[in-house]
């Protein structure tokens, strides 16, 4: 009879836990949301983060608040969030390269990321672009790879957002395919990249339009290409790194996810407000003016497309070379 009893009363408590997470699901939220973004304040991800956030906090009628915490290329913020409690207070907002690059190219990467996360929606593309410190004297992709070429006492470095970043994917897929000599500086973001872009401490870096268009249009630097696989119509006149060196394609884009086990009402939810401001002229002529391109794809869609881009990418980047740091 003791052995019946501490069954029953075992299967009493997990249906009260049960009733309790539902419980609290229902009543969510009734207190503040954090959205962590796993790069520094300027970087893509936090601009795509304070445009949901106006959003969210509107309809959920609570405080979101936005907490950057940089570091391993979006490995630091997004283990954070990949650990908090899968309540629906604590989401990602993020590029890909945590989630479909960053654990071939990081030794011990601490989370399975097909694992760790629900996704909610994808928000952006953000395109990646090749530039230079606007007093090096090229123009357009030729033009630098001759330069560097006939320079080879000269150091050439160049920036990115962290090892396993896309902009790193990016720079050694140049560099294999061209046969140039260039010098990897990682940094906590794309930010810092390119604020030094721009102070000259690094002649060249790869990064996103959000970052480079502002630094572009005061002319303290020169966008040379898209690393995108073709043009887009709304920078029709920017050409790709693949026009001129077939095959140096590296893309980034912006989703918001939760803590796998997240409720699922939840997540729905919150898919619904982000879906509806992302409908709105204003979110979406804000994204196009800091260069991104707001996208609408059904979630079964955005799960599948994260895993075959895991799977890409676990073949591409061992064929370059890089060995896990």
């Amino acid at each position: 009879m003791t052995a019946v009893r501490l069954l029953i009363a075992s299967i009493a408590l997990s249906l009260f836990g049960l009733s309790t997470t539902y419980a609290q699901s229902i009543a969510w939220p009734n207190r503040p949301i954090t959205l962590i973004v796993p790069y520094p304040p300027g970087a893509a991800t936090d601009t795509i983060a304070r445009l949901i956030r106006d959003p969210l906090e509107r309809q959920l009628k609570q405080p979101v608040v936005i907490e950057n915490r940089p570091g391993a290329a979006g490995t630091t913020g997004s283990l954070l969030a990949a650990k908090a409690e899968p309540d629906g207070y604590t989401l990602l907002v993020t590029v890909n390269a945590p989630l479909t690059m960053l654990t071939y190219l990081q030794k011990n990467f601490p989370f399975d990321p097909m694992k760790a996360f629900s996704p909610i929606i994808k928000v952006a593309n953000m395109p990646m672009a090749l530039a230079v410190n606007s007093k090096l004297p090229v123009h357009n992709v030729q033009e630098l790879l001759d330069y560097v070429r006939k320079n080879p006492s000269q150091q050439f470095s160049y920036g990115s957002a962290g090892i396993g970043s896309g902009h790193h994917v990016a720079g050694e897929l140049l560099k294999q395919k061209t046969g140039i000599n260039m010098i990897h500086v990682p940094y906590r973001g794309g930010g810092p990249a390119i604020q030094d872009l721009v102070a000259g401490h690094i002649p060249i870096s790869f990064g996103t339009l959000p970052a480079l268009l502002p630094q572009a249009q005061a002319g303290t630097v020169r966008i040379l290409a898209l690393t995108e696989e073709k043009r887009l119509p709304d920078f029709s006149d920017m050409p790709t790194v693949t026009e001129t060196v077939p095959g140096v394609i590296a893309y980034a884009w912006v989703g918001v996810f939760a803590p796998a086990g997240t409720p699922k009402n939840i997540i729905e939810k919150v898919r619904d407000v982000i879906d509806e401001a992302m409908k709105q002229p204003d979110f979406i002529s804000k994204a196009r003016a800091q260069g991104a391109s707001v996208v609408n794809v059904a979630p079964d869609n955005f799960e599948r497309s994260i895993r075959d881009e895991y799977e890409y990418w676990g073949r591409v980047i061992p064929s370059i070379g890089v060995s896990p740091e």
